[in-house]
């Protein structure tokens, strides 16, 4: 099941591309400067977060998560159950792209 581009973009977050999986689409989102977080990305198709973080996180991939409050993009209300969020701050994002040149 592939990541949902309408939904993508309804939300302003990057298209995704044809041959990319969730983690790499993760990864260059929050390596962009978005956040996400489990209600956003059950919106776009990516069902387990969870799953997702800790794979990154043993990967070695820096970022910084927290649990909080986040808009629901079906209903657009906030519900009070907490999720997952996941962002880079500047200095990650920029040791990201010292580290992960773009390829040419």
């Amino acid at each position: 099941m592939g990541i949902y581009k309408k939904e993508c973009l309804e939300l302003g977050l990057p298209e995704p591309k044809d041959y990319e999986k969730q983690r790499s689409y993760i990864t260059r989102t929050i390596a962009s400067g978005f956040n996400l977080n489990t209600r956003i990305c059950r919106y776009i198709g990516i069902f387990n977060l969870h799953s997702q973080v800790a794979a990154l996180y043993s990967k070695g991939l820096l970022f910084t998560w927290a649990h909080g409050l986040a808009e629901c993009p079906f209903t657009h209300e906030v519900p009070r159950e907490q999720v997952i969020i996941i962002y880079m701050t500047k200095e990650q994002q920029e040791r990201h792209k010292k580290e992960n040149p773009p390829k040419k």
